[in-house]
Formats: C-alpha cells, structure tokens, sequence
C-alpha cells in the first residue's frame, strides 16, 4: 500500500464527479466536512478521491488552497484504512470531501475528522457488500 495520492488516485473529469452526487443518500456529514461517494462494481479495487472547498466561504484562493492542501495530505495519509476494506472486493469507490465552515481548521482537526469520515465509508462499504 503506496502513501502517494498520484494521478490514479484523484477524481477527475466531469462524468466522474457528477456520478458521484447521483444518489443523494450516499453521504457523511461531520462538522465541517461533508463527504459524498460512489461505489461501483470493477476489476480491481482502488479509490479516488476530489476535494472542494466554496469560494463563498473563502474569498481567497491562497486559503481554500490551502485547506485543500491539508485535506489531500489527510486523505494521502490515511487511506490505507479503505485499502484493508476494499483488498478482497472488486469494487471502485469514487469520494468527495467538502469543506463547509468559515474557519482556517488545524491539521490535526482536518486528520482526526478524516480518520472517522473513512472509518464510517469502510462500514458503508461493507454495507454494500451484504446488498
């Protein structure tokens, strides 16, 4: 399990973000973050992640840059904890985190709200497993 957040690791293109806010009951909410995904049925397991935080909140680009600058090291970082949920499953699992508050967080509240925000997608994974 690689600690990079490459290329492969990232949502990109418009169908593929747009998938993911199809089904409005697939999501977590914790204060400040509110994260969406999309489980797919594939060849191999891998996860990919898309981070976005308003310009509304965050007039600045220099600030929503760089909370999202904290949320991808988070999400580097510790998304070895959907890697174990995902090794035994062919499944493709797309996330969007948000970032909905007007204050600059720590890092330390971005990684501990991000442990729990995957911790919740891993049970909701394996919820999909038993459908």
């Amino acid at each position: 399990m690689s600690k990079r957040f490459g290329k492969q690791d990232k949502v990109k293109g418009k169908k593929a973000v747009s998938r993911i806010f199809e089904n409005p009951k697939s999501s977590i909410t914790l204060f400040p973050f509110k994260a969406f995904y999309s489980i797919s049925k594939s060849n191999k397991s891998n996860v990919r992640f898309a981070v976005s935080v308003p310009k509304k909140k965050f007039k600045r680009a220099v600030d929503r840059n760089k909370i999202k600058r904290l949320l991808r090291e988070a999400l580097r970082l510790h998304k070895s904890i959907l890697d174990e949920c995902l090794t035994k499953q062919n499944i493709s699992l797309d996330v969007m985190v948000l970032y909905n508050s007007e204050k600059m967080p720590s890092y330390n509240s971005v990684e501990i709200k991000i442990k729990e925000i995957l911790k919740r997608l891993c049970l909701g994974i394996q919820s999909y497993e038993e459908k």
